[in-house]
């Protein structure tokens, strides 16, 4: 197993959630239903539904830069697990599951649950690189 995949996986919903972003904003623009100028500052005339596209694309640039972080950490000391790529593999479940939650649905007690399932995956994927870590230079 390899810390690579879930890596890649998780770029690769941040760039679906991008693309979601540009076509939702791209669209209402050109349907005349929102003014390119609303977009300089979030105003006031911009939808919720575009509002809640681009605070979950921002949201894509918060938590998930520590899963970076750790499989670029774990990737380049040649030191994990597979209980690490599981971890790795369940922080994206989750996102994804976010994702899917986020956009079309204001349940906020879903994605609260699953913003908090992909919080402990990233808690326990950090400690087991720091035991892992501490071991290393020992």
């Amino acid at each position: 197993m390899t810390i690579i995949y879930p890596l890649l996986s998780m770029i690769f919903l941040t760039l679906i959630v991008g693309v979601q972003l540009l076509y939702s904003n791209s669209k209402a623009v050109l349907k005349g239903k929102v003014n390119i100028e609303s977009f300089r500052l979030f105003d006031s005339e911009i939808p919720n539904h575009l509002k809640s596209v681009s605070q979950h694309y921002k949201n894509m640039f918060e938590l998930p830069v520590l899963f970076y972080v750790l499989c670029i950490l774990f990737f380049i000391n040649d030191n994990y697990t597979d209980f690490d790529v599981i971890i790795a593999w369940g922080f994206v479940s989750f996102r994804f599951l976010h994702s899917l939650v986020r956009i079309p649905n204001q349940n906020v007690s879903l994605r609260f649950g699953l913003f908090i399932g992909s919080f402990v995956m990233l808690i326990i994927g950090w400690i087991s690189f720091i035991l892992s870590y501490l071991k290393l230079i020992n």
